[in-house]
């Protein structure tokens, strides 16, 4: 018995995933910062959603453990098919927004290694905790989705009545970005 328990044991610490570790960072202003680690962007079922032609969208979420205090920040990658480059864009929690075209992989992964500002703070020390979901497809490709449905459907735009019911149900239970993978992290800073 105690080998089965033993054996068990061992099989799911083989199976358990480590989550990858991002590094915080304090910058000047009060501002908290992440970097996430490039390891992330090799996992199998990221890999593949990056490599599908749609917005992969990594929404972070910051709390200051045992305040209201919240921030965040969405990083939306897109691999355009057609010209074969990388379109990135990062919206920090001051609403700084970056864009850009990156040429390929490699650059991407270098931009990625980039932190990401997802807190303010007038307190000298915060403790974060932060989580990332990462989701198949961005709020536009949801919404093109959706009206695409609608008007496959045969639902009229506006007004038009009739068996919208059938269609709206299908387009409100399969057309939700549900999360491939979620992460969740801690860390504590001392800001300047």
């Amino acid at each position: 018995m105690r080998r089965f328990a033993l054996a068990a044991a061992f099989c799911a610490a083989l199976g358990a995933r480590a989550q990858p570790r991002p590094a915080f960072i304090a910058l000047p202003g009060g501002v908290a910062a992440i970097t996430l680690p490039a390891s992330m962007l090799d996992e199998s079922a990221i890999r593949k959603q990056l490599n599908s032609g749609l917005t992969t969208v990594f929404l972070m979420i910051a709390r200051e453990r045992g305040t209201r205090n919240a921030g965040g920040a969405r990083i939306e990658i897109r691999y355009d098919l057609w010209d074969e480059v990388w379109i990135v864009r990062k919206l920090e929690v001051d609403r700084k927004v970056e864009q850009q075209r990156l040429a390929n992989f490699d650059a991407l992964v270098k931009w990625w290694r980039n932190p990401a500002r997802i807190f303010v703070s007038g307190a000298g020390r915060v403790l974060l905790d932060v989580e990332m979901r990462v989701l198949p497809f961005s709020a536009a490709e949801e919404k093109d989705a959706r009206e695409w449905i609608s008007k496959s459907g045969g639902v009229a735009a506006a007004g038009g009545g009739g068996g919208g019911g059938i269609v709206d149900a299908l387009i409100g239970t399969t057309i939700t970005a549900r999360p491939i993978t979620t992460y969740r992290w801690s860390g504590e800073l001392m800001l300047k």
